[in-house]
């Protein structure tokens, strides 16, 4: 026996499959990484909203938020291929890094001189040089947010909580030396050249490993290329339409209410939409393992739901009871204007995980219809809302809008996601599921 390791426990540990301890250790490391970068970017607004101008802090979240959105639709869906189909590449894992990274690097800039030539220019941009530079951040995004599924589709996703947590810090750091300057463009600059920073050290690790991994030197085994292209086509309606709120939603409120309302907004929302991003991305080291060891997918379903399970109603309590004590912090306007949004959100995280679980499953079995369709009525419910509620009540009226979007997913998506739990322990993998299972068709 193990010492120092209670008898019970160390049986446990010695006798958890290699696919569940893998999936431990990334999804504890993930979990951990975002907590960690959504306190530090709780900082980073706070020490933004400190130093900066609300008005220029308004600016630089828009900016920023628009160019995360633009990097999360420039990235085409290729992240979801990773995570689904690295694990059975082997010696084409190379080829298939390089050429995604190119493809994505190539959509960014495109996708933000979009922004600058067609997008609202005069609340975004205060000279010349920011609009130049605007589309290299997008770029600079678009690979960093790559890493966190090709990361997790090479079995390393813990290396991507790494980058995210020293992002976290970095950025912090970078803006306190900025402190002065009162531009947005300073609050941009910490975040961008942090990031490329941390991405350029990731690309050196995922090279190597996919040229030293004994997984990625055998032969690959991935399905027929039209089954590829069907799924790629139903990931990017997924992604694109996911991506659209929240790119839409900050430009709302600037336009709407204004771009001090939209530094209110923002502080909050980091808060928020770093619980949002923890729930999503402790999906994707799931979906890899499973497609390595596809004979566990009845496990590893059952510790996905506990994990979304705990994440979600601890970050929504916490949300709840901490984040307006957070907010004082920063600012007793940005409690009096943000707090009934974080209520709101304590109550639509929570029902998120039944969408990111039944999300989970669906590329697990390539059963992406269903999962297509609900997002797109989400994304209706998500801009219609806002653009009432901002009207109606300012910021709150996002959080309205999400709550009505999650809720109606949640309805949609339990029945299936009830289904496919309860059929896991007789399959034998996610190849051999009933034609009759929920989801609509077979990505094929």
């Amino acid at each position: 026996m193990t010492p120092g390791i209670p008898r019970i426990e160390a049986s446990r540990v010695d006798s958890e499959h290699p696919a569940e301890r893998n999936l431990r250790l990334n999804t504890n490391s993930l979990i951990l990484a975002n907590v960690l970068a959504g306190v530090l970017g709780l900082a980073f607004w706070a020490a933004a909203a400190r130093l900066f101008p609300a008005h220029e802090v308004g600016v630089a979240s828009a900016l920023i938020t628009s160019a995360v959105m633009l990097s999360t639709l420039s990235i085409l869906s290729i992240d979801t291929m990773y995570e689904r189909f690295l694990p059975l590449a082997g010696t084409h894992t190379g080829a298939l890094l390089k050429h995604g990274f190119l493809l994505v690097s190539a959509t960014s800039l495109l996708s933000g001189t979009a922004l600058v030539v067609f997008g609202p220019r005069d609340p975004l941009f205060e000279s010349g040089w920011a609009m130049v530079c605007f589309p290299v951040f997008v770029m600079v995004l678009g690979v960093f947010t790559l890493q966190d599924k090709a990361t997790a589709g090479l079995g390393v996703a813990r290396w991507s909580a790494a980058k995210n947590s020293f992002h976290a810090a970095a950025k912090l750091i970078v803006l306190l030396a900025l402190a002065g300057t009162d531009v947005a463009v300073s609050i941009v600059s910490a975040w961008g050249a942090t990031a490329a920073a941390a991405a350029a050290c990731i690309l050196v690790a995922l090279h190597r490993r996919s040229r030293s991994h004994p997984r990625f030197l055998a032969a690959p085994n991935l399905p027929p290329r039209r089954e590829l292209w069907s799924y790629f086509g139903s990931s990017f309606g997924i992604t694109a339409l996911w991506a659209i709120g929240p790119l839409v939603v900050p430009l709302i409120v600037v336009t709407q209410v204004g771009a001090e309302a939209n530094a209110y907004f923002a502080i909050a929302w980091a808060m928020i939409s770093a619980l949002y991003l923890m729930v999503h991305l402790v999906v994707s080291p799931y979906v890899a393992e499973v497609a390595a060891h596809p004979g566990r997918v009845a496990s590893l379903s059952r510790r996905l739901v506990r994990t979304l399970a705990v994440v979600a109603c601890a970050g929504g309590v916490g949300l709840v009871v901490v984040g307006p004590l957070l907010l004082g912090v920063v600012g007793a306007e940005y409690r009096t204007h943000s707090t009934g949004l974080l209520y709101l959100a304590g109550v639509f995280i929570p029902l998120s995980v039944v969408g990111a679980v039944y999300e989970g499953l669906a590329r697990v079995h390539r059963r992406l219809t269903l999962a297509l369709v609900v997002r797109g009525l989400s994304t209706l419910i998500i801009v219609a809302g806002s653009l009432i509620g901002t009207r109606a009540i300012g910021v709150g009226g996002v959080g309205w809008a999400y709550l009505a979007a999650e809720a109606v997913s949640a309805l949609v998506l339990i029945g299936p996601v009830i289904l496919w739990l309860r059929r896991a322990p007789h399959e034998g993998g996610y190849d051999e599921v009933p034609a009759d299972d929920p989801g609509g068709e077979r990505v094929e």
